[in-house]
């Protein structure tokens, strides 16, 4: 396990590459040891420099969630990491990427919550504490060259995230509860560059369920890993991707259609 004074320096050399918009060696290189509780640790440290320049977490990403890319990437589970009030924003009509390395686009569902959920919740008593459902891009990027990285790499380089460009967050009406449920596992989607269609996806490509699952295993995973993992009211949670993840340039405008749920498509152009 890696000692406070070595979780440190780690955190300042990724929050570095962040800053200046740089790629860096894979933290598992040097430290052949790296274990996913120590990434981890790398990772709460990261959120205390953040914090100290007025970078606060709104939230939670879960990433992964979709098995279907798993084998493109690495990974065998999904993953945890924070959103931040710098990071976190309505979507507008141009976002700029100029500074991010590799970026690609994730269409997602966002949970805005209420109350606190806990581990072991059925649906009915998570979607309670969901008081809001937006549908967004979050947009990720690669400290790392070519995306080629282990998941313990991935975790301590804040789950690669750079930006949850959010749409408009619908209130879930008690009256509406059981239709949410239904509707959040069996939605379909779109996502397009350009007026093209690049992917289709499903609720189910979330956890094999649909994305209320997403918030179930932030829960379990806290509780398996012995982290403890506070969601607050107020708090976010992007669920992860509902299509495989695409590389995006400038000047190409992406967009989603949804159906089967009452939530609108979104679209972005990207500079």
């Amino acid at each position: 396990m890696l000692d406070k004074l070595k979780t440190k320096s780690e955190a300042i050399k990724i929050l570095a590459a962040l800053d200046g918009s740089k790629q860096i060696d894979l933290i598992s290189k040097n430290l052949t040891t790296l274990t996913v509780q120590d990434a981890y640790g790398i990772a709460e440290e990261i959120e205390y420099l953040r914090a100290d320049r007025k970078e606060y977490s709104v939230g939670l990403k879960v990433g992964f969630t979709n098995r279907n890319i798993w084998k493109e990437y690495n990974a065998s589970s999904p993953i945890v990491g924070a959103i931040y009030n710098t990071t976190v924003k309505m979507i507008d009509k141009t976002f700029y990427i100029d500074g991010l390395s590799e970026p690609k686009i994730e269409p997602e569902i966002i949970f805005k919550l209420k109350k606190t959920p806990e581990a072991g919740m059925s649906n009915e008593e998570l979607i309670d504490c969901v008081s809001h459902v937006s549908h967004g891009f979050e947009i990720v990027h690669s400290i790392f060259k070519n995306w080629q990285f282990t998941p313990a790499d991935t975790i301590a380089a804040f789950g690669l995230h750079a930006a949850l460009l959010c749409g408009p967050f619908v209130e879930i009406l008690k009256v509406e509860k059981n239709i949410w449920l239904e509707e959040l596992s069996s939605f379909n989607i779109t996502l397009s560059c350009n007026g093209k269609e690049v992917d289709r996806g499903h609720a189910s490509n979330v956890l094999g369920v649909g994305p209320l699952e997403a918030l179930r295993h932030i829960l379990l995973d806290s509780r398996n890993l012995g982290r403890q993992v506070i969601l607050n009211p107020g708090d976010l949670v992007t669920t992860g991707t509902l299509t495989g993840a695409f590389s995006i340039k400038g000047d190409e405008v992406w967009s989603t259609e949804l159906h089967g749920i009452r939530l609108r498509g979104i679209e972005v152009k990207f500079n």
